[in-house]
C-alpha cells in the first residue's frame, strides 16, 4: 500500500473515470493509470507508434474510414507524411524568404559603399 497527496482537481479527474471501462473506484483508475503509463515508452520504436486520438479524433477517423473504404493506419501514415511535408516546406520558404531578404540588403550596403 502507499500514501500519496493528489491535488484536489486530480481527484475530480479520478472520480470522474470511475465507473467507466470497468473501474470500479479510484483504485482501479490508478492502478490503470500506472500501468500505462509504465507500458508506453512515448517514443517512436521500430514501426509502430502508438497515439492515443481521443474519443472525437476517433470517432471521425472511423467513420472517415468507413465512408472512404480506408484502413485507419492508412490515413494516419498519409495524415503524417502531409504534416511533415507542409511544415518542411513552410519551414524551408520562411529560410528562403530570410535569406533573400538578408542578399537584398547586403548588395544594398555594397552598393551604398561604393557610391562613395
Amino acid at each position: 500500500m502507499i500514501s500519496l497527496r493528489i491535488p484536489e482537481d486530480h481527484l475530480l479527474e479520478l472520480d470522474r473515470l470511475v465507473g467507466l471501462d470497468g473501474m470500479r473506484n479510484r483504485s482501479d483508475v490508478i492502478r490503470l493509470a500506472i500501468r500505462d503509463f509504465l507500458t508506453d515508452n512515448h517514443q517512436v520504436s521500430g514501426d509502430t507508434v502508438q497515439v492515443k486520438l481521443g474519443p472525437d479524433l476517433s470517432a471521425r477517423i472511423q467513420d472517415f474510414c468507413k465512408l472512404q473504404g480506408e484502413k485507419p493506419d492508412a490515413v494516419l501514415r498519409n495524415a503524417a507524411r502531409g504534416h511533415i511535408k507542409r511544415v518542411m516546406f513552410e519551414g524551408d520558404q520562411v529560410s528562403n524568404l530570410i535569406e533573400a531578404r538578408m542578399d537584398e540588403l547586403r548588395r544594398r550596403g555594397d552598393d551604398e559603399s561604393n557610391a562613395m
